[in-house]
């Protein structure tokens, strides 16, 4: 029989705590939508897309402050980037194939210990929901994450710091991909 004294613990990230610079992430959803509406984009891209600019700012902020990507954020992000992107597979279009595919390489890095798996779902999430714009967005956006992080790297080195939020890297990097796909949608 096992007491509370005896029990064994488990440790469980602090609780998500919004801040006033999270609020941030409604006008960016805002934005991103009507952009994209205005670009003539359906549904299944404007929902995953805004609700990604939506989580942005907090994600951003965790990540660098805590070094973590919570579940409680990354997971929805991870369901609402599934279904527009069964959406689109629903149509035959085969764009969330490369979306997986970029999953994949985030989880092979993981696996190698280059990453945590928070970036992984994000990212995962991130490739999807840039999926509903054609297939070259997931991949620019987790080369462009890569670019970002690296130059982020390099800076952090040069100030003395070993470790690094990948996190940040993957929403600039698909945020830039996503702009670009949006601005030339023949790519």
């Amino acid at each position: 029989m096992t007491t509370a004294a005896t029990a064994p613990t488990a440790t469980l990230p602090p609780p998500l705590r919004l801040r006033p610079v999270d609020a941030l992430g409604v006008p960016l959803a805002l934005a991103t939508a009507w952009s994209l509406i205005t670009a003539g984009l359906d549904a299944a891209a404007v929902v995953p897309l805004a609700a990604a600019a939506l989580a942005a700012p907090l994600l951003w902020r965790v990540d660098v402050a805590e070094h973590r990507l919570p579940n409680a954020v990354t997971l929805p992000l991870l369901l609402v980037g599934a279904v527009g992107a069964a959406a689109r597979l629903a149509t035959g279009d085969l764009a969330p194939v490369a979306a997986l595919a970029s999953a994949g390489v985030l989880l092979v890095m993981a696996v190698a210990g280059g990453m945590g798996m928070g970036d992984v779902k994000l990212g995962a999430g991130l490739a999807l929901a840039t999926s509903t714009l054609g297939w070259t967005a997931p991949l620019a956006g987790l080369a462009a994450s890569v670019v970002v992080g690296g130059l982020a790297g390099l800076v952090a080195l040069a100030a003395g710091r070993r470790s690094l939020a990948f996190g940040p890297s993957l929403l600039a990097g698909h945020a830039l991909a996503g702009a670009l796909a949006v601005a030339s949608p023949a790519v």
